[in-house]
This record gives C-alpha cells, structure tokens and sequence, in this order.
C-alpha cells in the first residue's frame, strides 16, 4: 500500500527505517557488551548474572545454553561479535543495515555511506575472530563504540530533516525503546520486580551504564534506596535520552511528520492506538506502582509497541 509521496517509495522508506533499527540494535548490543566485559574484571561485585541480560535479549540462545556460557567471555565476544550463526551479530547486523543502506543511496549522505562502508570491512575482517581472544579484545570493543559514536555523529550533522529522517528515526526509537524496557526487565525479574528492596548501586550499576544512564542517574537522584528509582529513570525521566517516556515521544513527533498528509482511516487509527500506550505512560502513578504492576506495565508496553511496529510497517511498507 503506498501512502506517502511519489519522492519516498516504501521500498526506499523500508530501507531507511531498518537501517536505522538494526544501527541502534547494534549500538546498544555493544554498549551492553563493553560494559559487562568491562566489569567482569570487577572481582569484587558479587556477579550471579555474567552476560546472561545480554545473550538473553540479543540472542536465541536456549536457556540452557546461556546458563552454559554466560561467564564464559570468549564465548560471549566472538558469538555476539563475528558467529555467522547468530543473526543478531554485531556483523550480521551491519551487513544488514549497509544492504538497506545501498538501497536507501539516494536518500542518505555520501559521509553516512562511507562510514557505514568502513564499519563493514572492518567487521568482516578475517583476522577479528582470533584478536578477540587475545587482549586486543578491548581495543577492538572500544574501536566498534566510537565508531558507532561517529555513526550518530555523521547522522544527526549530515542527515537531511525531510521523510527519509522521520522512517529512520522511528526506526531508532522503536528499537532503542525495545531495549530499554527489556534490558529493565532483566535486572528487575530476579529481585521479583521488589521496588522497595535494599539493592544497591553495585546492583544497578550494569543496567544504568547499559543504557547510557549512569552518570545522570548519579546527578539527579540521591543515593540511598535505588529500586524505585531507578524504574523511574528508565521509565519516566523526560530528560534521559534512553527513558520509554522520552523514546515514545520522539516516536509521537516523527509519526505525526509521516502522517501528516494521509487521509487513510488506517493512519489515523494508527495515530490514536500509539497516542493511547503514551498516554497510558504519561499518567502512570509510578511513586505509588507496584511491584506486580511494574512487572505487568514493562510487559503491557513491549507488547504493545512492538504491535504497533507490526501495523507501521504493514501500513507503509507493503508488508502482508
């Protein structure tokens, strides 16, 4: 069904909008890695989870084979990092987004392209695989995060604000908003979603430094109880760039710009289901939520935003 104008194909829109979904999906997986490599050298955090959030959510792994591996690091950066086989692969990824990216040609920067093109041959380098189980490890993992720094950088300075913007950036949103409910969900499913247990900040240190949200959580609340907390850093904070609040409402912005002109009754069916799950953000009483409510509303909210992915796509791309 093509309900946009003659300048931006669906094809073309599609291409945009998976670019950025599988950038952002990369980007995050990343960040997640490095910090969890990172403070796996932390012999003194009390670590019972090892890289189980990370293969979890970015894998499909079977729960025994992450029980197998989850403290096994060699393991974990060459599967997550360079395996064939694992389709959510930092490199399977990539490859990914620089197919959408060489379909999308027209309609992104020659910077953007070559950026990504570089990103590509540098993880499809034969001799990676073997690197990451030496102590070049680090090096590569902090070259992969500036690089993908660099991405956003190229994006956001060189990108053009016209259709092709709004799919890409609902792409982004979608997914970053995905992850930060899921990887949420992994930290609060073992103390049984408790908002008002005694874990510290040892304890949340790897969900705030995953999502980007460590050092605004250190400026904007005190330091004695973190349960309640946290949840409303990474689910009601307007200020942080990786909260669902803040995450829906750029979601809101760029499909208002994508809707704007179409006089389908499926548009405007679309607008009011995705205005309805922000509205139902919005006026979440989270001083007075639950501990089972927290576990329904992380819950209720993936469901329904990956529902609403599921209708955007069929609705603009042609999907049947």
């Amino acid at each position: 069904m093509e309900v946009m104008d003659v300048n931006m194909l669906s094809r073309v829109a599609d291409g945009m909008f998976w670019l950025n979904r599988y950038m952002e999906r990369t980007d995050g997986m990343l960040l997640t890695l490095n910090t969890l490599y990172i403070l796996s050298f932390d012999k003194e955090s009390n670590d019972y989870q090892g890289y189980k959030p990370l293969l979890e959510y970015y894998t499909n792994l079977s729960d025994e084979k992450v029980a197998e591996v989850q403290f096994d690091t060699n393991f974990v950066l060459k599967y997550i990092i360079c395996d064939n086989s694992n389709n959510n692969s930092v490199k399977n990824l990539i490859t990914k987004a620089r197919e959408n990216a060489r379909g999308s040609q027209d309609k992104i920067t020659k910077e953007l392209w070559e950026h990504i093109n570089s990103m590509y041959h540098y993880i499809k380098s034969p001799e990676l695989p073997k690197k990451l189980e030496t102590s070049e490890a680090i090096s590569i993992l902090a070259k992969l995060n500036k690089d993908f720094l660099l991405y956003n950088g190229i994006l956001h300075v060189t990108m053009p604000r016209g259709l092709g913007w709004c799919f890409s950036s609902i792409g982004k949103q979608i997914e970053r908003c995905l992850q930060t409910i899921s990887m949420t969900q992994a930290y609060y499913k073992p103390i049984d979603y408790n908002l008002d247990g005694k874990e510290d900040l040892l304890y949340w240190r790897k969900l705030l430094l995953s999502l980007s949200g460590y050092e605004l959580y250190l400026k904007s609340y005190s330091y004695n109880t973190h349960n309640r907390k946290v949840m409303q850093h990474h689910l009601f904070n307007k200020d942080f760039a990786h909260s669902v609040i803040y995450t829906l409402g750029l979601i809101e912005n760029y499909l208002d710009c994508v809707t704007k002109d179409n006089r389908l009754s499926e548009a405007k069916a679309m607008r009011n289901q995705f205005g309805r799950l922000k509205s139902s953000i919005e006026f979440t009483d989270y001083n007075h939520l639950t501990n089972k409510q927290l576990e329904e509303f992380l819950e209720n909210t993936k469901s329904q935003l990956v529902q609403f992915s599921i209708d955007f796509s069929k609705l603009f791309f042609s999907y049947t």
